[in-house]
């Protein structure tokens, strides 16, 4: 049997993504966990690239590595590439991001959602 990762709001993972279209970020990359869905295996994640351009995408964050996320280098968060994945696509925690990182992050989802 299986056992599913248990993923926490604000998390880093590694994770699976399935081949994209057009500038979807797709293979085994890092994703900070926005939302466990809770009663299923969903969960909703955000992508991050390394990719420094990245950053003239509307709804983007970066994230800069330190020991407490555990990334190898300046990564981007494509918050506007907001996305549901199985909890099996989930690899291995990378680590997770500071409370001023994830506070700004909310502030970019609900202008991009337009929640009042």
């Amino acid at each position: 049997m299986h056992l599913m990762a248990q993923p926490v709001r604000g998390e880093i993972w590694r994770a699976k993504l399935p081949k994209g279209m057009g500038h979807e970020q797709e293979g085994v990359r890092p994703a900070v966990i926005i939302v466990d869905v809770g009663q299923s295996d969903i969960i909703m994640a955000l992508p991050l690239t390394g990719e420094p351009d990245a950053e003239r995408f509307k709804y983007t964050f970066e994230v800069v590595p330190n020991d407490r996320n555990n990334l190898g280098k300046e990564s981007i968060a494509l918050v506007f590439q907001m996305r549901a994945l199985s909890k099996e696509r989930l690899v291995e925690k990378v680590g997770e991001l500071d409370a001023k990182d994830l506070a700004h992050i909310n502030l970019i989802l609900k202008d991009m959602l337009k929640l009042a």
